[in-house]
């Protein structure tokens, strides 16, 4: 039977409040500096059959990939059988995964003896195995990045403590295995909240009428997503944007997408966009639709549609296979959010002419992921750090892009100085400031980017990282001006400077320094800059 609504609105706030705890005790329990202070991870809600029904705000190209990392469920698991004891974890990019660092945990949750729904989280793990501590920069395929693993039911009580087969696995795979571990036990403790509170919530509104609120939710975001999407012109908008591949011999990716807008539904078709590259930056098929659709929802005119499942519905992609949008196997990809970032901008420019209130000049719109790790050969001990460092938004017609952000399918904090300097003893920073006048020009000006320098206090520091828009920066919208570009650089103690490809990995002594600057926003609009409001 149909909810009315102010009993549906209550079991939502129940939800959302249910995933808001989630991630709250997700951070407050992690152990490593990428989840507790950069706040690398997504929890969810989802219903019995994986489906989601609501979602923190937490990273937006994780959160919207958990359907994907669960669809599989029914072919993995007899969900006849599924007990509290239970539990599953994936990181599999060629089956609903995105990239190995990101370790989805699901937990079924039971109320009243029944199978009601499945707690999810995912957290970046600092890191997986692999080729090089944190990052391998140099992969040209998965089984060089990582420990892969499949969707696969475990049990908790047997496989998961010392001693269990599952979390051994794990340890004896990765450098920092109390960091790893310690991420998956708040998982682990995050997956627990979303069990007592909906028990709560299935006391109070009962078991019944949470399981309709469920399914009654979905229907709402549709109908409300195919409202919005009906207020945007029908049509054909298409747009074209690229990335830099030249680390592996392969100049300049296009990213091409054609979006058709019928009524109330969405087609986003990346036929002619680049092929997979021999490299880590292929993009696989749960992160090109995350982001593109985190693109279409900061274009509608509703922003408070709650999201789940339903607002999928009316959206369809299509990226075709062996592209970089949707790579065959054994693609290493680990860098899949170069490619998912211009996923997110193509569609941003194919649309926002039609939506012009809603759109705004391109941003840095770029990972810039960075790697600082140390072997104590004396005792085998590892310490790895991994850093996203953010850039330059677009401005728009209102007012200037904000200043050093991450970019908006990554949606990682700052992770403070003094904190990384507490828990890791073999560098320092010694500069993070704003890359000044790197936004572009214009009636609005584009956002900053940020410098962020390091020095190596011991030698044989390992560095590694990512980034792109370090040939050309964002371009500005409306007649303004381009951001300036981002790069990576090294200054030995001797005072030489090596300049260093958007991909690289080097070794730095005691009193090395690398500098890692992130690029500026678009500007908005030719002409005199407005002033800024007080």
């Amino acid at each position: 039977m149909a909810l009315d609504a102010s009993r549906l609105g209550l079991i939502q706030a129940a939800f959302s409040s249910l995933t808001r705890e989630m991630a709250t005790d997700l951070r407050r329990a992690a152990f490593s500096s990428i989840v507790r202070e950069a706040r690398d991870y997504s929890v969810a809600l989802t219903d019995a059959r994986g489906e989601v029904v609501d979602q923190a705000e937490c990273i937006p190209i994780m959160t919207a990939g958990i359907s994907f990392a669960i669809r599989g469920l029914a072919d993995a698991v007899d969900l006849t059988t599924l007990t509290e004891d239970d539990a599953l974890l994936m990181n599999d990019p060629f089956n609903g995964g995105q990239h190995l660092q990101d370790i989805y945990l699901f937990t079924p949750v039971f109320v009243d003896g029944r199978l009601a729904a499945f707690a999810a989280s995912v957290a970046h793990h600092v890191d997986i195995g692999g080729g090089s501590p944190g990052l391998n920069a140099t992969a040209t395929e998965i089984y060089q990045e990582g420990l892969r693993l499949p969707l696969s039911r475990f049990s908790v009580s047997r496989d998961w403590g010392r001693g269990g087969f599952v979390e051994e696995l794990v340890r004896a795979n990765v450098r920092v295995p109390d960091l790893v571990v310690g991420d998956l036990n708040a998982q682990f403790a995050a997956n627990r909240t979303a069990a007592i509170r909906l028990r709560e919530a299935a006391a109070r509104f009962g078991t019944d009428d949470c399981l309709s609120a469920m399914e009654q939710l979905k229907d709402y975001a549709e109908r409300r997503t195919r409202a919005a999407l009906g207020r945007i012109p029908d049509g054909v908008y298409t747009s074209v944007q690229t990335l830099d591949a030249s680390p592996w011999d392969a100049g300049t990716v296009e990213v091409r997408v054609r979006v058709t807008v019928d009524g109330d539904r969405l087609h986003l078709d990346f036929t002619g966009t680049g092929d997979q590259v021999e490299g880590n930056v292929n993009c696989p098929p749960a992160s090109t639709v995350s982001a593109a659709l985190s693109a279409v929802r900061c274009l509608l005119d509703e922003p408070d549609i709650p999201f789940n499942e339903g607002c999928n519905r009316p959206i369809t992609v299509h990226a075709p296979l062996g592209s970089i949008l949707n790579p065959r196997s054994p693609a290493a990809v680990r860098s899949r959010l170069t490619p998912a970032s211009r996923v997110f901008d193509a569609v941003v420019d194919a649309l926002g002419a039609q939506v012009p209130e809603r759109s705004a000049a391109t941003g840095f719109d770029t990972t810039t992921a960075f790697t600082v790790s140390h072997l104590d050969r004396s005792t085998g001990g590892y310490q790895v750090v991994l850093e996203i460092l953010g850039g330059g938004w677009g401005a728009c017609d209102a007012h200037d892009g904000a200043d050093a952000l991450d970019n908006p399918v990554s949606n990682c904090a700052n992770a403070p100085v003094e904190a990384l300097e507490s828990d890791y003893s073999h560098f320092r920073v010694v500069e993070y400031a704003l890359h000044e006048d790197s936004g572009g020009g214009g009636a609005h000006r584009g956002g900053h980017g940020i410098r962020r320098t390091y020095e190596a206090v011991t030698d044989g520091v390992d560095v590694a990282g990512y980034a792109d828009r370090h040939r050309a920066g964002a371009p500005g919208l409306d007649g303004a001006e381009a951001g300036r570009p981002g790069n990576f650089a090294i200054t030995r103690a001797d005072g030489s400077v090596v300049d260093l490809p958007v991909v690289f990995h080097e070794r730095l002594g005691a009193g090395d320094r690398i500098s890692v600057v992130t690029g500026g926003g678009g500007g908005h609009g030719a002409g005199t800059p407005v002033p800024e409001a007080n």
